[in-house]
């Protein structure tokens, strides 16, 4: 009797169950085990905005950012997740189909939207707290730390023995001076070491000294005096370093930083003082200095172009950034940090690189470094926007000549091409003068192929100033 009751009540149970799950899910979509829709309800067909049933369709052409490649992947289901469709936030369920065999066959995916399953409230609640983050993000304070080490992708040896002298910086009041080519990401790194240093609660300020003109760039760093020459404010305006007070001063690109000013900033982290331009009265600073640059600042110091004491005094804490090409085990990891990013800003589906697709990154040689990855996937993300994959093909269009051999192999190329009997280099009869403008402007050429054409960045590459190479490219003509 006693059993016969519990069979009553369990199928009472499920049936109420049945009748529950089917009134929450009221829009239900079926997949087979490679994603093709099979099966889709008449609610949310209508929901989807669609004018028939797309059966034959893949799962993520419908519906970009699916769960449903993730549990035919994995076999695994996805239980009250939310997803994102049509700008509207709803509340899905994915369920594995197995055959006897136990092998996946397909995969049920089971929506719920606030209209018709009563998750109205928690719906609304949500995307208040996303409004709330995006706000907080908005009006966050500007001159605090805007990464953490712990945001910064990688974790080969090479970043490791990064990560773990950026703490040790942090921990002592020196000033540290970041070096590495550009793109190898020394602002977020000076973020970082911001943020793990006690001075976390003061201002972090940042002045990219190669983007300042060279009769402003005094100014902008110590700031003027009231009336300090025609046109200036009355009650003068304090610069950058005033406004860092005793909290961080990045200094971004030093390298180009004017020999005149240069030892005015030796007087800053000698003497501790520093004076508005137009000014005399002294105002004192605590500020930490942490400087970082894409040249080579040792030899800038043999040439005379950058003072040796300051050199010493800024890097008390020298810490290089290997260039991408060197860490090349962290791509992954990079991508993935990439990609997340860029959907979120740019409102798409999170998407996911094929293995094919990372093969062909990791034989690019990457002269722009991270920056030039991140250029990279931003565009393929917004190329491929209605896809949640993004494969080798996809990306070949945007690496030209990868497929053909790498940016290296071409530079080796054509040094080889270089040295043939024929090349003009090897002309008998040139003087060893004309022999040198030959190798500078061949050398020129390569900088200025590299890098796409930009002036200042060839220049970096070269580890000349800007001046320097526009007197070369008037003397070599390239």
């Amino acid at each position: 009797m006693t059993g016969h009751i519990s069979k009553v009540v369990r199928e009472r149970f499920f049936s109420y169950l049945q009748r529950a799950f089917e009134t929450f899910y009221q829009d239900t979509i079926a997949v087979d085990r490679q994603g093709i829709i099979n099966w889709i309800s008449d609610d949310y067909c209508r929901f989807l905005g669609l004018s028939e049933p797309p059966l034959g369709r893949h799962i993520t052409d419908v519906i970009p950012g699916s769960y449903v490649p993730q549990v035919l992947a994995s076999g695994e289901p996805v239980l009250l997740d939310l997803l994102q469709i049509r700008n509207q936030w709803v509340l899905v369920s994915v369920i594995p189909l197995h055959n006897e065999a136990g092998e996946i066959e397909g995969a049920f995916g089971f929506v719920a939207t606030d209209s018709r399953s009563g998750m109205k409230s928690l719906l609304e609640k949500y995307n208040l707290l996303q409004r709330e983050v995006r706000n907080a993000n908005r009006f966050r304070d500007a001159r605090s730390a805007r990464y953490q080490l712990s945001q910064i992708a990688g974790q080969s040896d090479a970043m490791r023995l990064v990560k773990e002298q950026i703490r040790q910086a942090a921990r002592f009041d020196v000033s540290v001076l970041l070096t590495g080519e550009t793109g190898t990401g020394k602002e977020l790194f000076a973020h970082a070491l911001h943020d793990l240093s006690a001075r976390v609660d003061k201002p972090f300020v940042s002045i990219n000294v190669a983007a300042i003109p060279e009769t402003l760039i005094e100014a902008e760093f110590f700031g003027v005096a009231p009336g300090a020459f025609t046109g200036a404010k009355k009650e003068g305006r304090p610069g950058k370093l005033e406004i860092a007070a005793d909290g961080t001063l990045f200094l971004d690109e030093i390298g180009d930083m004017p020999l005149a000013l240069q030892s005015k900033l030796l007087r800053v982290l000698q003497e501790r003082e520093f004076e508005r331009v137009g000014s005399n009265e002294v105002q004192r600073t605590d500020v930490r200095i942490v400087a970082a640059t894409s040249r080579n600042l040792l030899e800038m110091v043999e040439s005379g172009e950058f003072r040796a004491d300051l050199y010493y005094r800024l890097s008390a804490m020298p810490i290089h950034l290997p260039a991408l090409r060197d860490r090349l085990s962290d791509l992954e990891a990079l991508c993935e940090r990439i990609l997340d990013e860029c959907c979120t800003r740019l409102g798409l589906s999170i998407k996911v690189l094929s293995g094919d697709a990372l093969t062909l990154l990791g034989r690019h040689s990457w002269p722009g470094n991270v920056r030039e990855l991140y250029n990279v996937l931003e565009r393929a993300c917004i190329l491929n926007e209605k896809s949640s994959y993004i494969g080798a093909s996809a990306l070949t269009v945007l690496l030209p000549g990868v497929s053909t051999g790498t940016v290296g192999e071409r530079n080796a190329e054509r040094y080889t091409q270089s040295l043939a009997p024929g090349n003009s280099m090897n002309t008998p009869g040139l003087t060893l003068k004309e022999r040198l403008r030959l190798a500078e402007q061949h050398a020129i050429s390569g900088a200025l192929e590299q890098t796409g054409g930009n002036r200042s960045e060839a220049a970096k590459v070269l580890g000349i100033s800007r001046a320097a190479l526009y007197q070369k490219l008037g003397r070599t003509g390239a």
